[in-house]
């Protein structure tokens, strides 16, 4: 301690009380032990191995229940932030921050400053850890196996799991049931394997998914894996090794967007097709683009030596896109966009809208009003808002014609019968598809609603 003590005298100068004094040093040893704590997810390397995890402890001199603990913090911490996993083991009670540092922070500069129900003190420990790796008895073993049915969609045999662990059910009954945990994924693996052997689509985005985490998909792939699409973007993917965790799978289409190893091809978006395509010879779509035709088209103009004849993929992290729009992109858009709409993930569609996009309702039909939403927040609402759908999918036709090299305009028609009725309802979608962050977005949508 007594380099602390070196240290704040340095910081402070000589006109501090000595009251003032013990309160910074206590602030500086936390600090000091933060900063071990974070050494310790270094690797051997000196990568940053830290998840982003925190676990919040506190004691006080009774158990102390979770409607107390949150509402004395959030009386006094200004900063937004998601209790996980709550829990609560004798005089100790505690719940879990992911990626909220500042929250975290501001939280244990509560401590011994809050009060128990008793009159205690209340003593607050902050501790970083790797993802919480929890075990689940019978009844949430339960909840997990209703969820992954929930969101599963069998006309498209699509199972989405983005987002997993903030699931409304799983925060509603304080359960913790990150993917990136090994017992968590071996659960959901075999859930999968006993239950939709024939998955073709899955969906992982937004799990905070490290290279390591993503070594128990490999339990998929027992038998006849018939697995054609993974999204796997917005995670924490540093590492191009990644291609070795997916490649035993009979892959069509991978996405890897929104995930920190594209940095790396920033300005060399050739070498990431290559290094796909010699990994996963199969592979017929990387984020959006059709690798066989960017291969072809960019051979063809460096053999007459011409600059390449078709954009060049978009492999930062964020930014609009500059791939071409083909037809057959614009119908796995729309297989991904009619696979999410008649399912309780259904909010989820406003990631198909580029953040400008217009979404304009024309109907003559009493459960829906003609409206003009702009943005995601009113797009959001509206997704929210519209009454449960079940699109007749047998009625459906498409007419799919290119406007210009960046915008395809796609028109679907058919019948979608509405929650609380019996009779269905014509409907007719035109849909303006532009490239947007390495893949395809909507910029214009007219959607139209008639009685039959």
């Amino acid at each position: 301690m007594q380099d602390v003590d070196v240290d704040l005298d340095r910081r402070l100068g000589a006109k501090v009380t000595s009251k003032q004094k013990k309160r910074m040093k206590r602030k500086l040893v936390r600090e000091l032990r933060m900063k071990e704590q974070m050494d310790r997810y270094k690797g051997k390397d000196g990568k940053d191995e830290y998840t982003g995890w925190h676990t919040i402890d506190i004691q006080g001199g009774t158990p102390l229940e979770k409607n107390f603990i949150l509402s004395s913090i959030g009386s006094d911490v200004e900063v937004e932030f998601r209790p996980l996993g709550f829990f609560k083991m004798g005089t100790t009670s505690g719940f879990y921050l992911e990626k909220n540092a500042s929250a975290a922070n501001a939280i244990v500069a509560l401590d011994k400053r809050l009060q128990g129900p008793d009159g205690s003190r209340l003593k607050i420990n902050l501790k970083k850890c790797e993802t919480p790796d929890l075990v689940l008895n019978t009844d949430q073993l339960q909840v997990l196996r209703d969820v992954l049915s929930q969101r599963f969609n069998s006309e498209a045999c699509l199972l989405d799991l983005s987002s997993f662990h903030y699931e409304q059910r799983f925060l509603d009954q304080d359960i913790l049931a990150p993917l990136a945990s090994t017992s968590i994924m071996k659960h959901v693996v075999r859930m999968i394997r006993e239950n939709v052997p024939q998955l073709k689509a899955l969906n992982l985005s937004k799990n905070n998914f490290k290279v390591k985490h993503l070594k128990g998909l490999q339990g998929l792939n027992i038998g006849n894996s018939q697995l054609a699409a993974l999204n796997l973007e917005h995670n924490d993917i540093r590492d191009i090794s990644v291609l070795k965790q997916v490649k035993m799978f009979p892959l069509s289409e991978l996405n890897l967007q929104f995930n920190p190893l594209l940095k790396s091809y920033k300005d060399c978006p050739m070498k990431y097709i290559r290094h796909v395509r010699k990994e996963i010879p199969h592979l017929k779509i990387i984020d959006g683009v059709d690798i066989d035709a960017y291969l072809l088209e960019n051979e063809k103009s460096q053999a007459n030596g011409l600059e390449p004849s078709v954009s060049q993929p978009n492999v930062n992290e964020t930014g609009s896109s500059s791939n071409t729009v083909s037809e057959g992109m614009v119908r796995t858009f729309l297989e991904q966009y009619y696979a999410l709409i008649d399912t309780p993930q259904r909010s989820n569609l406003v990631a198909a809208y580029t953040p400008d996009a217009v979404l304009e309702v024309k109907s003559s039909i009493s459960e829906i009003n003609s409206s003009v939403l702009v943005g995601h927040d009113e797009i959001s609402k509206a997704l929210v808002g519209f009454p449960v759908t079940q699109h007749q999918h047998n009625t459906f036709s498409f007419n799919i014609q290119p406007l210009s090299p960046n915008v395809t305009q796609a028109v679907v028609t058919g019948q979608v019968l509405l929650a609380g009725s019996s009779t269905a309802v014509a409907f007719a979608r035109k849909m303006n598809i532009v490239p947007f962050n390495t893949g395809f977005c909507c910029s214009q949508d007219l959607f139209e609603l008639r009685g039959l």
